[in-house]
C-alpha cells in the first residue's frame, strides 16, 4: 500500500518540477526527453522480464496522479530526498520481511488512490516550514535516519543491499548540503537526489516491485527538471 502512495506522490512531485514559468530552453527539453526515453525503456524492459502486472498497476496510478492539479511553484529538493528515502526504506523493509509486492497489487492500487485523494483535499492548503533552524534540524535528522537504514543493510548480502547503502550515502550528502549550505548548491543536491532515484529503480528491479520502478523513474525526471532549471551563476538572463 505504501509503494502505491509513494508512486503517486513521486509522479505529482515530478509534474510539479516540470512546471516552470517562461520558455523552456532546447537543452532542458533535450535532457528531459532523454531522461523520459531511458525511463520508458527501463519500465518496458522490466515488464518484459518480470511481467506487466505490477508495472501496469503502477502506470495506472501514475496516469491518475498526472491528472491532479498542480499547486505552488516548484518541488523543493527536500521533498525529492524524502520521497527517495521513503521508497528505499520501504524496499529495505520489504526485503527484510520477505514481502512479495506482486501478491498485493490491490493494496498498491488502493494506496495510490488514497494518496491522490489526499493530495486533492490538501492541495490548496498553504503550509510550510519557514524556520531555518527547524528545517536544518529536520535535514540532520533525516541524515541520521539514512545511517539507521544503511547499517542493517550492511549485514545483508545481495545487490539490493549495495544499492540501498549507496543511495543512503548519497542522501546523507544531500541532506547535509541542504542543512549547511541551504540553496548554495542546487545542482549538487539534485545530482545526489538523482542518484538516489536511480537506486530506487534498481531496488524495484531487484525486488520485482513495479511501483518502486515507476516511483524511481518519476523521481529521476523530477531531479533532471530541477537540475536543468537552475541558472548558472553569471549567466545572462533571457529577455
Amino acid at each position: 500500500m505504501l509503494d502505491g502512495a509513494l508512486c503517486a506522490f513521486a509522479v505529482m512531485a515530478s509534474m510539479q518540477s516540470l512546471k516552470t514559468p517562461g520558455r523552456v530552453s532546447p537543452a532542458r527539453r533535450q535532457a528531459l526527453r532523454d531522461a523520459a526515453g531511458v525511463g520508458t525503456a527501463v519500465i518496458v524492459a522490466y515488464g518484459m522480464a518480470t511481467g506487466f502486472d505490477s508495472a501496469l498497476v503502477a502506470l495506472a496510478i501514475a496516469a491518475f496522479a498526472m491528472l491532479t492539479p498542480r499547486f505552488g511553484r516548484s518541488t523543493p529538493a527536500s521533498l525529492q530526498s524524502a520521497l527517495a528515502l521513503a521508497a528505499l526504506a520501504s524496499a529495505s523493509a520489504d526485503r527484510a520481511l520477505g514481502f512479495d509486492p506482486g501478491a498485493s497489487l490491490g493494496l498498491t492500487a488502493l494506496g495510490g488512490l488514497a494518496a491522490i485523494a489526499l493530495a486533492l483535499v490538501l492541495g490548496r492548503v498553504r503550509f510550510g516550514v519557514s524556520n531555518t533552524k527547524l528545517m536544518n534540524a529536520m535535514h540532520f535528522t533525516c541524515a541520521a535516519l539514512c545511517t539507521v537504514i544503511a547499517y542493517p543493510a550492511g549485514f545483508e548480502g545481495g545487490a539490493v543491499s549495495v544499492v540501498i547503502i549507496g543511495a543512503m550515502v548519497a542522501l546523507i550528502g544531500a541532506y547535509l548540503a541542504m542543512a549547511m549550505a541551504d540553496r548554495a548548491y542546487p545542482v549538487f543536491i539534485a545530482a545526489l537526489n538523482g542518484y538516489a532515484a536511480c537506486s530506487v529503480v534498481a531496488a524495484g528491479v531487484g525486488l520485482a516491485n513495479g511501483a518502486l520502478v515507476v516511483t524511481g523513474v518519476a523521481l529521476v525526471l523530477g531531479c533532471v527538471a530541477t537540475c536543468t532549471s537552475v541558472r548558472p551563476s553569471g549567466a545572462p538572463r533571457e529577455k
